[in-house]
């Protein structure tokens, strides 16, 4: 009992912090998009901290637009974080 309480336990803390993850790409995202002030300090640390998380996707399906190369990649980026928690998550339990 103890041990299947662990397991499910793990699994929610995996999907908590890919689902902070996906959720701060996501946030960059909408910020860049909507071409949100990035001298204001809230503003580019949400944009700095999904850049960081979306990093091995930057550039994956180049873009001729700025925002739509975000858009793309980042969202990829976002959508992975979120399947591989789910896999993982999954095993664990």
């Amino acid at each position: 009992m103890v041990r299947t309480l662990s397991r499910y336990t793990t699994a929610t803390v995996v999907l908590v912090i890919t689902g902070i993850i996906a959720a701060f790409i996501a946030l960059a995202i909408l910020l860049v998009i909507v071409d949100a002030n990035q001298g204001n300090m809230i503003v580019n640390a949400i944009i700095e901290i999904g850049r960081f998380f979306s990093t091995p996707f930057h550039d994956m399906f180049p873009q001729d637009n700025a925002e739509t190369n975000v858009l793309v990649n980042w969202g990829l980026a976002a959508l992975a974080y979120l399947l591989v928690g789910g896999i993982v998550a999954r095993f664990v339990r």
